[in-house]
């Protein structure tokens, strides 16, 4: 890990440069707090260790200032140095965002096992973070094909629609439906449903820009939302997906693939005035989608709104 220390004793450098060091750690020495934290601010440290015995005023500023910043910094671990007897003051470091302290002189052992703790302490909480983030992914994404499940694709794209009526942007959105899916599941059984609906998953994700809202709207039904994108572009992008499904190849036990194909409709605004809703948007886009099928497949239907 890398560790900044924060302290000017030449003496007190040495020890803590041999036990960290030694424990396996990089380590950085600064003798000031101002220039401290300017290290913090750019290089990424996640535990400091810093003298308190020079200045209270200064170390607190200090742990402030670290403390203001963790939304942008991430956690960082602090461990004071105190001399024996001043504890009393140190409840109220403590208080500002420290969190552990090791009274001077410095005995190796103490030092190495109050590093190992606050090494501890911060892989735990990188693995709540990591744990929390997996079941916010869990809650946002359809378990099959890895887009956004239904609740988590209407949520971004209200956020799309907002900033589109903000900035006067363009918006389209397509819903998808992939018209003998039904047969397919009966014919050949769910799993090979399953692999029809992760490949056309993945086609539509090559076909779409990165930073496009596509969602799993049920069943084998698709949606995609393109901001600044308007009809005659949103058909384009309609016309690969389809080439791409069409040139998808899913073989069966028998040697013979499935012929897969798809309806596409699109509801499109130039402009979107206050009294569109992504409610409204999205049904526009389901009922041009259903309108296609009707026409026949792989076709395309277009509505503005």
């Amino acid at each position: 890990m890398d560790i900044l220390v924060i302290n000017a004793d030449m003496i007190g450098q040495s020890v803590m440069q041999q036990v960290l060091k030694h424990s396996g750690h990089q380590v950085t020495f600064e003798k000031s707090f101002q220039n401290a934290w300017q290290l913090v601010d750019g290089n990424g440290y996640r535990m400091i260790i810093a003298d308190a015995t020079t200045s209270q005023q200064a170390v607190q500023h200090f742990i402030t200032q670290v403390h203001d910043q963790r939304d942008r910094l991430g956690k960082i671990y602090i461990l004071l140095l105190t001399e024996k007897g001043q504890n009393g003051n140190l409840v109220e470091n403590l208080g500002s965002g420290a969190d552990d302290y090791l009274s001077k002189p410095i005995i190796p052992h103490e030092l190495k096992a109050r590093v190992a703790a606050g090494v501890r302490i911060l892989t735990m909480g990188d693995e709540l973070s990591m744990a929390r983030e997996q079941m916010e992914n869990l809650a946002m994404y359809d378990n099959l094909t890895g887009l956004m499940n239904r609740q988590a694709f209407f949520k971004v794209s209200r956020g799309e629609l907002e900033r589109a009526r903000r900035i006067a942007l363009g918006i389209s959105i397509i819903a998808i439906d992939i018209n003998n899916f039904k047969a397919i599941n009966q014919a050949h059984g769910n799993s090979i449903g399953d692999d029809v609906l992760q490949i056309v998953a993945q086609i539509i994700r090559e076909k779409c820009r990165p930073y496009d809202c596509i969602g799993r709207w049920e069943n084998d039904k698709f949606i995609i939302t393109l901001p600044g994108v308007i009809s005659a572009d949103a058909e384009k992008i309609v016309t690969r997906i389809m080439a791409g499904v069409q040139s998808s190849e899913v073989s069966l036990m028998n040697g013979s693939s499935l012929d897969l194909r798809l309806s596409a409709g699109i509801a499109s605004a130039i402009n979107i005035n206050a009294y569109v809703e992504i409610e409204a948007f999205l049904q526009s886009a389901i009922q041009a989608m259903l309108n296609s099928k009707q026409a026949g497949e792989e076709q395309v239907v277009v509505n503005y709104l």
